[in-house]
């Protein structure tokens, strides 16, 4: 019991190469004003399929569940957000 509250505790992390134009796409979805459907939101779509490329742990297929977006309200998977700190943090 101990030991699984432990890992309750911990952040989920993300590990995968991170290229300039990676790095490039993340911050266009930072700067980019969230769409609904996502979908129809170029800068989503862009970083999904470089995310799915790079080995992320992304979903694509669900909206919302690629990388969190400080303006995108709604809630945060665990996924999402250990992406997000992955790309923040370069």
């Amino acid at each position: 019991m101990r030991r699984l509250k432990a890992r309750r505790k911990h952040a989920v992390r993300a590990d995968f190469p991170i290229s300039r134009e990676l790095k490039a796409a993340f911050d266009a979805y930072l700067a980019s004003e969230p769409h609904q459907p996502a979908s129809a939101w170029p800068e989503f779509i862009r970083l999904a399929d470089m995310l799915e490329e790079a080995g992320a742990p992304v979903q694509p297929l669900l909206a919302g569940c690629v990388c969190w977006h400080p303006r995108a309200g709604g809630m945060t998977m665990p996924g999402e957000l250990a992406v997000y700190r992955r790309l923040v943090a370069l």
